[in-house]
């Protein structure tokens, strides 16, 4: 049996030989892109040369975290799309970058110096570059012409400001640089080639702090930032059953642990529900089953290694669909990284998730919901031994919920290892065994409870459905034959609404509800004016919403976004709420969301929980006086108390600020906690309005 314990910092290796492995190429796929699009971007825009220089990071990212062939690959696929894109100079420009990138990078993952890494990247990088761009020049003169002409309309601009400052001799001898290095360009051009990238490169290094900080970072959804020793490369995939003994694990940088002494057994054919709330260690306990993160203290007990991402071993779909979908098309993602001849059949994958006959869809068409079935699948694409479920039911409307826990509940029968992380007890009906964790410890262990009531719902649905609103006074909301079509004119547009007719009153609370695809999050951000209707009118008082969302001050509209972190710009609370007022304004707007400014505005916005981000982001909003706030999808991944609090906090501002609200929300669970008044959608059309009782 293979025991792993405690290791210390750095003692996982990466593999340095056979293929590249499915995390590897998503990572060479997306860093590669980015890279490629920051010099596409430097091409065409004025001060270019800065997001050029900015291109080199991603490779560097890349070869800090995975072997050279993986920048090799990435740079050579980034310069072959460059060609398309924008010929020989973006090939060059994306080439340059690449090599830079590369070897500061590799001399990272090293352990060099700063200095031997200047020196590697002028010798590696420099002298090559300088020596294929005279062949070129020398080999097309018209090419020579074309880069000089931009560098003499510099000279030239320069040289006639410093002729009408009076400085007529510095502009003659700017001129005269030039013609000299125009005629002795095998000089020059080599030159100055050299210089810009040892200055580069002196920039580069001094960012050497934020490799070390992304190098421990997953941005591969199939890897996970997973780094198997290389003594264990040889080792079968078996990842169950596995047994995790009284594990401890804390984040660096953190003063608490984590996990407290977490013991846990796995084994095939059996379901495991893991609950808890946020911030309880739910997700950092099937991190360090699933073999991403090495304990510090205490030991997984398994017969091979995890295989993470590999064929039949461990799989995991997470909470953020668009975090782990990376193909195209919908048949792309799902074969994503696997070899040809592990591939099959796309049909009764997507039927089993289904999304039937969406073999040749565009990925981004898809809506959330979707999208995460299709994590689903590819996930099990891979035949995985333990499937591990992150939340991944937070984005799927109930139906679809019911769905992924039957198909979970299946596979399970099927003799998979299922575990599976939830904020909802209801899902843990079909488990063979419950873990509640809190604070990092497991307080709990048995069979499923049917009980799965919020202490103080009832109380709060009876006080929202009596909410009163004066239906004397007009509107504040109005749509008119609302429609929005995306790509509109374009062989790819794609409908999402359709004569949406609606009216919203100061202080009434709205539930927007529908299944996946039914144009909810486009209903949202029309009412929150992030973009115009294509068809139809949209009043917020009696001007257009869109230009009020955009010009008007203070902010007449709000919008909360799914992801709360996204809207949290600074490090501490108190200067992120304050980003739209003073301090005694946000530490109003605090208050206003059940928060004491004493307490929380100091805090680091990481240290967290989603419900707190939820609120702190809505005290951001109420900083600006908006009489209106849309929030999309706000219950999602927030555990029964978070989602309790958000409510409360909603009914308060409509109740004290006469603020509108309008939350939309695939989960009609507890759904009168949040409004009076619910609107259906079906293929973006109101097919439902009704009041919702208590």
């Amino acid at each position: 049996m293979r025991r792993t314990g405690a290791q210390p910092a750095g003692a996982a290796a990466r593999p340095t030989h056979g293929r590249l492995r499915p995390g590897e190429l998503a990572e060479v796929a997306v860093l590669g892109d980015l890279g490629l699009v920051l010099e596409v971007i430097g091409w065409f825009i004025p001060l270019g040369s800065i997001f050029q220089a900015l291109a080199i990071l991603p490779f560097a990212v890349l070869s800090s975290r995975h072997r050279l062939r993986a920048g090799v690959i990435a740079v050579l696929a980034a310069s072959s799309v460059g060609f398309i894109v924008g010929g020989i100079g973006i090939v060059l420009q994306t080439f340059l970058a690449g090599t830079v990138g590369i070897s500061i990078g590799t001399t990272y993952r090293r352990g060099w110096t700063p200095l031997a890494s200047l020196l590697a990247t002028i010798v590696v990088a420099g002298l090559p570059i300088a020596a294929v761009t005279d062949l070129i020049d020398w080999i097309s003169p018209g090419f020579r012409k074309l880069s000089f002409a931009q560098v003499h309309i510099i000279v030239r601009d320069a040289a006639r400001t410093l002729d009408g400052l009076g400085e007529a001799r510095m502009a003659h001898s700017l001129s005269t640089a030039y013609d000299w290095a125009f005629a002795h360009w095998w000089i020059s051009i080599p030159a100055a080639e050299l210089l810009a990238i040892t200055v580069v490169a002196l920039i580069c290094l001094r960012l050497r702090v934020f490799l070390g900080m992304v190098t421990a970072t997953a941005l591969s959804p199939y890897t996970g930032g997973v780094a198997e020793r290389e003594e264990d490369a040889e080792m079968p995939v078996v990842p169950v059953p596995a047994r995790i003994e009284d594990v401890r694990y804390r984040y660096a940088g953190s003063y608490v642990d984590a996990l407290v002494g977490a013991s846990l057994v796995v084994e095939p054919g059996r379901l495991i529900a893991v609950v808890g709330p946020n911030g309880s260690g739910k997700s950092t306990l099937v991190r360090v089953l699933t073999g991403r993160l090495e304990p510090s203290a205490g030991r997984v007990v398994r017969a091979g290694r995890p295989g993470y991402g590999e064929l039949h071993g461990t799989a995991t779909v997470f909470q953020r669909p668009e975090s782990q979908v990376l193909g195209v098309r919908v048949r792309d993602d799902l074969w994503w990284g696997m070899p040809v001849q592990d591939r099959g059949d796309p049909g009764p994958l997507l039927a089993m998730v289904g999304l039937e006959g969406m073999e040749d869809r565009e990925s981004s068409t898809l809506s959330g919901g979707q999208l995460q079935r299709l994590a689903i699948a590819a996930a099990l694409a891979r035949r995985p031994s333990l499937l591990v479920s992150d939340e991944s039911t937070a984005m799927v409307d109930r139906e679809g919920r019911d769905e992924v826990v039957a198909l979970l509940d299946r596979l399970r029968l099927e003799g998979l290892a299922v575990v599976h992380v939830t904020h909802r007890l209801s899902e843990t009906a079909v488990a063979d065994v419950v873990e509640q964790m809190r604070d990092g410890r497991i307080v709990a262990s048995g069979p499923p409870r049917a009980d799965s009531t919020i202490r103080g719902a009832p109380e709060l649905r009876a006080t929202v459905a009596g909410e009163q609103v004066n239906a004397e006074q007009p509107p504040l909301v109005r749509l008119r034959g609302i429609g929005y079509v995306y790509a509109d004119g374009t062989p790819w547009a794609h409908r999402a609404l359709a004569e949406v007719d609606l009216d919203l009153r100061r202080g009434e609370g709205l539930v927007v509800t529908g299944a996946n695809g039914s144009g909810k999050t486009t209903l949202a951000w029309l009412l929150g004016g992030l973009m115009a209707p294509t068809e139809g009118l949209a009043l917020i008082g009696t001007e257009p919403m869109r230009a009020q969302a955009i010009d008007s001050a203070p902010a007449r509209v709000g919008v909360a976004f799914q992801h709360a972190r996204l809207q949290l710009l600074k490090p501490t609370v108190l200067k992120d709420v304050m980003i739209g007022g003073d301090e005694e304004a946000a530490r109003e707007a605090l208050a206003a969301v059940a928060l004491d400014p004493d307490d929380i505005g100091p805090r680091r916005v990481d240290d967290l929980s989603g419900g707190e981000q939820r609120r702190v982001a809505l005290a951001g909003l109420l900083v600006r006086r908006p009489e209106l706030l849309v929030l999309d999808e706000p219950y999602a991944g927030l555990d029964d108390e978070a989602r309790l609090a958000l409510a409360q906090v909603l009914h308060h501002l409509r109740l004290e600020y006469g603020i509108a609200t309008v939350v939309v929300s695939h989960d009609l669970d507890n759904a009168e906690m949040l409004g009076a008044r619910l609107v259906l959608l079906d293929a973006g059309r109101i097919v439902l309005e009704e009041v919702l009782a208590s």
